[in-house]
């Protein structure tokens, strides 16, 4: 769904889609100046709202025919079928699917059929904000009557018919009918369909739903510039996050639907598709995480933004402990760099760089033998004698009694407990490190093994001799 703000006249359009809301918005002069997704500011609000209901399966069938067929809009992006060989079950299940999402934060095929056949009453349609309300089925007189109290003439035209009307019947089985039947039933008993009066030519024909939406505490209510079609620069950074004193509740609860997907390592000078970019990283996790990260790319082009570092630091006092576990070691890594930069005492961020030069440090590490140094068999045929030379005084590590590794975590521990909000993310840190394949993991599963033995002496120069020989 989406709320367009239109002008001239000033009229807010709750489009649902498959119910000649195109038509409407271009028999309303077509001037779009805001598109809201599943929400509306309270700005705007106090303008005329208009929306379209449609007979549940009449508009289930023309949103399927559309993507399985085609429109007859020259030039549109349906004009050319997008899901050949969808049925009436695979539509089902989209719907069914809580993987899938529906709110256009992300652009896929499964996500934007959802979005064409979720049920008019849901809360993202935004019914409740509506004050007018209009079947298609007698659209023609109603929007007539409509433009009547509005003072305006408009002439509807008829612009996304979708083909396939005349092909046979796309086949239901009872088990289909049944899941329709349960999905949509709220259509069908808030909207009056069913009833004698439903497709009926009415003078009233304004229609007030059962159904509100009691508090504006969504994640679309919260953080209205995401949901939105608007472009944010870094000169307005500020405005691309929710208000630094908004609820989190919502966003922790909120669970991102998709796969998730590799790291995006590009930057767009929009921030908003910036983070649209970002999202299906954190696919499976809450939005708050997802928060959390847009509040560093923000601090990151824009370090006097005091919004982003007011919600970075509210975010990690009061809620860190409920995204712990979602955030990956690279968002762990962004947020440990953050409080190295923002901290609010030298202690965090002495604790903060602490915890970014572990990470740091094994990465480059790692990178190094990725990029230098050969896939070895594991358990290693041969391991390091203590005591050997490395530079400017250095020796090696002793692989098997060696305590430098515990030594450097455990000094970072009674570290970490001296500022208690970045103490989480260090001791974080440092348990990833720990688990993940890297040189401590590494060392840590051959210590107190016993040294493979080494030859030296005569033999061990003639077994020298004769590998040297025969290379």
């Amino acid at each position: 769904m989406t709320n367009f703000v239109l002008k001239n006249p000033s009229v807010v359009l709750v489009h649902l889609p498959k119910t000649g809301g195109t038509s409407v918005r271009n028999a309303l002069g077509g001037n779009v100046e805001r598109r809201f997704f599943g929400h509306l500011p309270k700005d705007y609000r106090h303008l005329t709202s208009l929306a379209i209901i449609r007979e549940p399966k009449a508009r289930f069938l023309s949103a399927f025919r559309m993507f399985k067929y085609g429109n007859k809009l020259e030039g549109d992006y349906y004009a050319e079928p997008r899901w050949p060989d969808l049925t009436v079950s695979k539509a089902l299940d989209v719907l069914e699917d809580p993987w899938i999402g529906y709110d256009r934060s992300q652009r896929s095929l499964d996500w934007n059929l959802k979005h064409h056949l979720l049920p008019q009453t849901h809360p993202f349609n935004c019914l409740h904000v509506a004050r007018t309300i209009i079947r298609f089925e007698t659209l023609d007189a109603d929007f007539s009557r409509f433009c009547e109290t509005m003072g305006l003439s408009a002439e509807l035209p008829q612009l996304r018919g979708s083909f396939g009307k005349q092909l046979p019947e796309e086949p239901w089985s009872n088990a289909d009918n049944e899941r329709f039947e349960k999905m949509f039933g709220d259509d069908y008993h808030h909207l009056g369909y069913g009833t004698e009066e439903a497709g009926q030519d009415s003078e009233h024909f304004i229609y007030k739903l059962d159904q509100t939406r009691p508090t504006d505490q969504t994640v679309y209510d919260l953080w209205p510039v995401y949901f939105s079609d608007q472009k944010v620069s870094v000169q307005d950074a500020a405005t691309s996050l929710p208000r630094e004193d908004c609820a989190l509740e919502p966003f922790a609860d909120e669970i991102i639907p998709g796969e998730r997907s590799t790291t995006w390592a590009g930057r767009s000078k929009d921030l908003i598709e910036h983070f649209h970019r970002l999202q299906p990283e954190f696919s499976g996790a809450s939005r708050l995480s997802h928060l959390l990260a847009c509040t560093i790319v923000v601090l990151r082009r824009d370090a006097e933004c005091q919004s982003a570092r007011t919600m970075f630091w509210r975010i990690m006092d009061e809620q860190f402990e409920v995204i712990r576990s979602e955030l990956s070691l690279r968002w762990l890594v962004s947020i440990s760099d953050t409080i190295a930069d923002f901290g609010r005492t030298p202690g965090e961020q002495a604790v903060g760089l602490n915890a970014s030069v572990f990470a740091n440090s094994t990465k480059l590490y790692e990178s190094e033998l990725t990029v230098f140094h050969p896939k070895r068999p594991w358990p290693p045929k041969k391991r390091m004698s203590p005591g050997g030379d490395l530079f400017d005084g250095l020796i090696t590590f002793w692989t098997e009694k060696g305590d430098l590794i515990e030594n450097m975590f455990n000094r970072s521990s009674k570290i970490a407990e001296m500022e208690p909000t970045a103490g989480k993310v260090l001791n974080e840190v440092l348990e990833r490190l720990r688990r993940g394949p890297t040189v401590y993991r590494r060392f840590s599963r051959i210590a107190g093994k016993p040294t493979v033995p080494v030859i030296e002496g005569r033999m061990g120069d003639r077994i020298r001799r004769i590998i040297k020989r025969n290379l």
